[in-house]
């Protein structure tokens, strides 16, 4: 990946990170977002996302308030496929950890790192620490 698209994601996840954490309120006040995941101070719980990075070049990026959670992995798991059978969609999992109890976000976004300021999907999956 080349230093301008790695810088340019870099700003657009602190930009994304700030304005949620701007707020009072949730980010999810003014955007769609995904299921709330409830876990318990220091459990692991993991975001499985739809993939097909390989023959797109479309990949998942996260941010996430570092207080609250750990990364702890992140994988690329392949999909079933016929013999000759390319571009098969397959899954990005990531694996959190929570760290202290409190409410947060998990911003996760589909880009193509060398097209700067080009974000195909956006998800955020508000994370409930008890």
């Amino acid at each position: 990946m080349n230093r301008t698209a790695t810088l340019f994601l870099a700003a657009l996840a602190s930009a994304i990170f700030a304005l949620a954490m701007a707020s009072a309120a949730s980010i999810c006040d003014n955007a769609p977002c995904e299921n709330a995941i409830n876990v318990s101070n220091g459990e692991n719980f993991t975001i499985e996302l739809q993939s097909n990075s390989g023959s797109t070049g479309y990949e998942w990026w996260t941010n996430f308030d570092t207080e609250y959670l750990n990364l702890v992995s992140s994988y690329n798991q392949a999909g079933e496929a016929k013999p000759g059978w390319v571009g098969v969609p397959g899954k990005k999992v990531f694996i959190f950890n929570s760290k202290k109890p409190g409410s947060t976000e998990v911003i996760m976004l589909l880009v193509r790192p060398w097209e700067e300021s080009t974000v195909a999907e956006r998800k955020i999956y508000p994370v409930n620490i008890s």
